[in-house]
């Protein structure tokens, strides 16, 4: 566990806890209960998710659906043919794919768009909030990582940050011809794909020659309504914010019908639009009784509140698998009882503020445990674990405060 880190998450998850505070939106119960109802009515929904891909198909996509990881990658990289510049956005099914690994190891080059998963990218490091990924990295230590990566001195403020990593960003963008974004949503009444996001980066992204799309069969919803009401409730959990910056809303490519009422494709970009609805596992998750863990709409907001990860940060997580749901994700697709299970405190704090009330320690216990008596060694394991590093971390802190009055 690295000290700082924790320290540093915690001031940016306070941030968040304060912009909510501030922002309780007045609809905010009915807007939950009428997205539990959509969810229970999407996941798992195969009529649905078959209405879905053929308006997808109907409004000019290509549609494909990958059973498993290794499927998804081989489907990109036909798509993406011989190019070597691909940019792209923040995508927690991409980060689950590992796919800008993957697409490196074929000898592409990969750009993450994102100022955060930039920054990730160059530091080589693991995520700490799927909207928030560099939330565990003060700016002074960012500073000192990318000012040897950049081989030149860079100020320790956000300003300087993310102006350096934006310049970045941008002459790359400007040097492809594909794009790659997730996707919040797809809707079966429309054949929508609908994208949100804060730093514009997703525009120009999806307005490269060719657009894939790479999400998840969960990630249905019936109509735009339900897609939209969503994403007020996945940006005021995740940011604080009513609304995001952007909210991007696909029918298909670009066309016209200036001349004649005539549809005529590929006016501007993108002219070709792939979607790649990945399972990876979730089938099997539906058919064995954990559907209700594909409710969660990523907003992270169980993280801003879990005492263990606030106390161990990403001592509590699996690569980009984060917090007690991440973990228990994690193990049911990959067949395993994994050890960080036993963390979880099944205090509830991440069902009392989550969105959908998903019930992650049940789950957890579900997992973990089909005696009471190993349910009784868990709880009474983590919540020593969890008493230790508070101390350590109070240690930490009395050992800063005598050093700094020391040095006076």
């Amino acid at each position: 566990m690295n000290y700082d880190e924790v320290i540093a998450l915690r001031k940016a998850f306070n941030s968040v806890k304060e912009k909510q505070a501030k922002n309780q939106p007045k609809d905010f119960e009915e807007r939950k209960k009428r997205l539990k109802l959509s969810r229970e009515l999407c996941v798992g929904n195969e009529e649905l998710l078959a209405k879905a891909i053929d308006n997808l198909k109907k409004n000019g996509m290509k549609v494909y659906i990958a059973k498993e990881k290794q499927e998804a990658i081989d489907i990109i990289l036909a798509e993406i043919g011989d190019e070597k510049l691909v940019v792209k956005s923040k995508s927690n099914v991409t980060k689950e794919l590992e796919l800008t690994k993957s697409l490196e190891k074929k000898g592409l080059t990969v750009v993450e768009t994102d100022i955060g998963d930039r920054i990730l990218q160059l530091l080589d490091a693991h995520p700490s909030h799927p909207t928030g990924p560099v939330a565990h990295l003060s700016a002074k230590e960012i500073a000192k990582r990318l000012s040897a990566h950049y081989s030149q001195p860079i100020k320790e403020n956000p300003e300087e940050i993310v102006r350096i990593v934006r310049e970045d960003v941008i002459s790359n963008i400007k040097n492809a011809r594909i794009g790659i974004t997730g996707a919040n949503a797809i809707t079966a009444e429309e054949g929508s794909i609908v994208i949100t996001h804060n730093e514009g980066n997703i525009y120009e992204v999806m307005r490269k020659e060719k657009h894939i799309v790479v999400t998840s069969i969960d990630k249905l919803y019936p109509d735009i309504e339900a897609a939209m009401s969503m994403i007020k409730i996945l940006s005021f959990n995740a940011t604080g914010s009513l609304i995001p910056s952007f909210v991007e809303v696909i029918s298909g490519v670009s066309k016209t019908a200036d001349v004649e009422k005539k549809f005529i494709k590929g006016v501007h970009s993108p002219s070709e639009i792939t979607v790649i609805l990945v399972d990876n596992g979730r089938r099997g998750l539906v058919n064995n009784g954990f559907k209700e863990l594909l409710y969660c709409i990523g907003c992270g907001n169980c993280l801003l509140h879990c005492p263990m990860y606030n106390t161990i940060g990403n001592g509590y997580a699996i690569d980009n698998y984060l917090g007690g749901k991440g973990i228990a994700y994690y193990s049911l697709c990959n067949n395993e009882k994994n050890e960080k299970l036993e963390l979880c405190l099944s205090c509830s704090k991440c069902r009392e503020n989550c969105p959908l009330g998903l019930h992650i320690p049940e789950l957890i216990r579900k997992i973990r445990s089909s005696g009471i008596h190993s349910d009784v060694y868990y709880f009474l394991k983590s919540h020593i674990i969890w008493i230790y590093y508070l101390l350590l971390l109070e240690s930490k802190a009395l050992e800063r405060c005598f050093s700094g009055f020391s040095n006076r």
